[in-house]
């Protein structure tokens, strides 16, 4: 009997063990599928010109760095329209008021996208232009995860650094306009 009882015990045990490295495998497969669709969707998101970058951090000239709140500073990217909305501290030239944030609604203008597939990044250089006044020298360094750093220049300000992730802006989908509607 104690036989009958040793040998059941061991085949509970065999069994549970090899239900938890399967269920260990299904999560580190659903781990790395999920880790695909973000790059794809970060590629494709890079590639249509449709994107929003969600700024985290600034970093100073000389060092240091400030958290930001990301739900307030961004940079969107939309075809060739682009607004920059972010927070800013540094040197500045040829103003008596103090700049304390860069808000800016324009056009991006010689947009170069380049790839490079051994280090898992995108290098994106622009200029954002809005009217005849205003002009920032924008760099974007996007890596395949979503993360990426930024840097914003202008002929009023110093370099400024920031990193943060990036969103892909959904595909406009056909049908009614919104304002139609009648509700």
């Amino acid at each position: 009997m104690k036989k009958l009882l040793i040998i059941i015990t061991t085949f509970m045990v065999m069994s549970s063990c090899a239900t938890t490295n399967q269920a260990k495998l299904s999560r580190i497969e659903a781990r790395k599928d999920k880790k695909l669709a973000e790059q794809a969707s970060v590629k494709q998101a890079v590639e249509s010109k449709r994107y929003i970058i969600k700024l985290e951090r600034l970093y100073f000239t000389h060092g240091g760095m400030a958290d930001l709140i990301p739900t307030a500073n961004y940079i969107i990217i939309d075809g060739d329209n682009a607004i920059i909305n972010t927070a800013y501290l540094g040197r500045q030239y040829s103003s008596i008021w103090p700049v304390i944030a860069i808000n800016m609604k324009g056009k991006s203008k010689n947009y170069s996208l380049t790839n490079n597939p051994s280090k898992g990044t995108y290098i994106i250089k622009m200029d954002v232009l809005n009217g005849k006044t205003n002009s920032f020298d924008v760099n974007l360094s996007i890596g395949e995860s979503g993360l990426c750093h930024v840097s914003v220049s202008s002929l009023m300000i110093d370099w400024v650094n920031y990193s943060g992730h990036i969103v892909p802006i959904e595909p406009k989908k056909d049908g009614p306009d919104p304002k139609s509607v009648v509700i």
